[in-house]
């Protein structure tokens, strides 16, 4: 069995392969290609976290809120504080039956049961007024 060479007719083959170190400058071509795409790529997913977060803290507070008034509904005063949302039951009827649920479920709380806000830390409660707010820089008069 006889073994040729195949000649190649491609233009490209002497610039790529008729110079000696081109495979280094290929190489950092595509590493220099990939280092801007990843920090693009990372910039961008940054602003969407930060997005997502200020979203969620807006859904948290309301939902906050939302249960600190069904507190004062039915208790008839402001919780002590918020751990009073998630540790008290709310017993109401619906249809024939009655239902036993928390005031409020959080998404997230530390060791001290303290309900924390997207940036975790927790959220400022004032249990005179029933007033919640986030304790996160730029987000406290939301």
């Amino acid at each position: 069995m006889k073994i040729t060479k195949a000649k190649v007719n491609n233009r490209l083959t002497p610039w790529l392969f008729g110079r000696s170190g081109a495979g280094i400058v290929e190489t950092l071509i595509v590493i220099i290609v990939i280092s801007i795409f990843a920090v693009v790529v990372i910039d961008r997913y940054e602003d969407v976290v930060w997005e997502a977060k200020k979203v969620a803290i807006r859904a948290e507070l309301n939902n906050l809120r939302q249960a600190i008034v069904l507190f004062k509904i039915t208790k008839g005063r402001y919780p002590e504080s918020l751990k009073e949302l998630i540790t008290e039951h709310i017993v109401a009827p619906y249809k024939d039956t009655l239902i036993s649920a928390k005031y409020l479920e959080p998404y997230s709380i530390d060791k001290d049961m303290n309900i924390l806000d997207p940036f975790d830390l927790p959220f400022a409660y004032d249990h005179l007024t029933g007033k919640v707010r986030s304790q996160k820089k730029g987000f406290e008069d939301w």
